[in-house]
């Protein structure tokens, strides 16, 4: 079976390589960077093979090893006898992929996104429109692992596996069957942890969105009051976090909660059990690694599976560094994480200041405009997944095909 995997960061090395492990499972790279897409290339072609080291839920240690059949920026070729495509790539480059593939889309399709982020199927409405109609689209809530690739083509590490992650698919009267039969492949693929569970309906995967809650607050929390002065001991992103990084993140979760009983009570068929309060969801996918559970802020500074994650730096000089609000903890989490629930509360009518607070801030760091006045009018607001950006003005055009 072909298998399109869309992407070439720290998950799609991850996932390649773990799908080797099936030999009737042929992963085909689609990269559209063209630097990692060549390096990588180049790799194979002088006999490397990537390696993946894994630190198990058993707290064992294993590698695992195996390249892709192709890597290739044509989607032609990729797409030719593919029934399964995996988007495992950086949620800005969501529309540019969307765009690529759509000529090649056709009826009986599976595209999993893992993960969808928040608004992902607003960006599949935008530019597969009709054709979105014959697609079984599902989007799962997270990576299923906290990992790294340290090396293109040759070098990657799982920290941490998630031990349950939870998918949905697009359409409320979805075909079942195609979903299960994505779900067993992908299973195989990955192996055993983390369970991939469909569980109601992709809106609940927006909203359980753990990436824009996690990395945009404990940013805030720690940059909010710098200096502007280099420092020089390096402070790890989770296990560092600091009360009000932690404080905001709860907060920011009780929104969301908060936009998922006003919508419950506007459409009860959308059954939105899935989406937890930001503790209990931590303890869901990382129950056994988090060693205290005393309460969230325990919890975030306590799962081993964040350990070795650090801030990201930029090195001024030697010893010396200061944040890098480059990093995709703003510029990815903010504008197709936190900016399209901002997007959904404003369409429920739910009040939401902690990110308001956040995406100010955020906005000051990275020289963009999304929130104008409270109001979401920045001129930066259409290169969002929020829903206003892809035509959404009413409450009842947040879910449906």
């Amino acid at each position: 079976m072909k298998i399109l995997l869309c992407g070439d960061g720290n998950g799609a090395h991850v996932f390649s390589c773990l799908s080797t492990q099936q030999p009737d499972i042929r992963v085909y790279i689609l990269s559209l960077y063209k630097p990692v897409r060549e390096k990588w290339q180049q790799s194979i072609k002088e006999g490397a093979v990537l390696s993946v080291d894994c630190r198990n839920l058993d707290g064992t240690q294993t590698t695992i090893s195996g390249n892709p059949t192709a890597i290739t920026d044509d989607p032609a070729t990729a797409m030719e006898g593919v029934g399964l495509v995996v988007f495992m790539n950086p949620a800005f480059t969501h529309y540019e992929y969307l765009k690529q593939l759509e000529p090649f889309v056709q009826p009986g399709l599976t595209l999993v996104a893992l993960p969808g982020q928040t608004g992902f199927e607003y960006a599949v409405r935008k530019i597969w429109k009709e054709k979105r109609k014959d697609v079984n689209i599902i989007a799962f809530e997270s990576l299923p692992w906290a990992c790294k690739m340290s090396e293109i083509g040759k070098k990657a590490a799982i920290f941490g596996f998630k031990e349950v992650l939870l998918g949905g698919p697009m359409q409320v009267a979805s075909n079942n069957k195609a979903t299960e039969d994505a779900v067993a492949i992908l299973q195989r693929c990955i192996g055993p942890a983390p369970a991939l569970k469909i569980h109601y309906y992709i809106c609940g995967m927006s909203l359980n969105s753990l990436n824009a809650i996690l990395h945009p607050s404990l940013m805030y929390g720690q940059w909010y009051e710098w200096d502007g002065k280099p420092i020089s001991d390096k402070p790890r992103f989770y296990f560092d976090a600091n009360e009000l990084g932690i404080k905001v993140m709860e907060d920011v979760s009780n929104e969301i909660c908060s936009i998922c009983e006003a919508l419950a009570k506007n459409s009860p068929e959308l059954n939105l059990k899935s989406v937890d309060p930001i503790f209990e969801f931590l303890l869901r996918v990382y129950n056994d690694q988090i060693k205290d559970k005393t309460s969230l802020y325990t919890a975030v500074r306590s799962n081993t599976a964040y350990e070795e994650i650090m801030h990201p730096l930029k090195e001024t000089e030697p010893g010396l560094f200061v944040p890098d609000f480059t990093s995709r903890y703003l510029t990815e989490d903010i504008p197709f994480g936190m900016i399209p629930l901002r997007g959904m509360a404003t369409l429920m009518n739910v009040n939401t200041p902690a990110m308001d607070k956040v995406i100010g801030w955020a906005q000051s760091v990275t020289g963009k405009e999304y929130l104008v006045d409270g109001a979401l009018a920045g001129k930066d607001l259409w290169e969002t997944s929020c829903p206003q950006s892809c035509g959404a003005t009413l409450a009842s055009q947040l879910f449906g095909c």
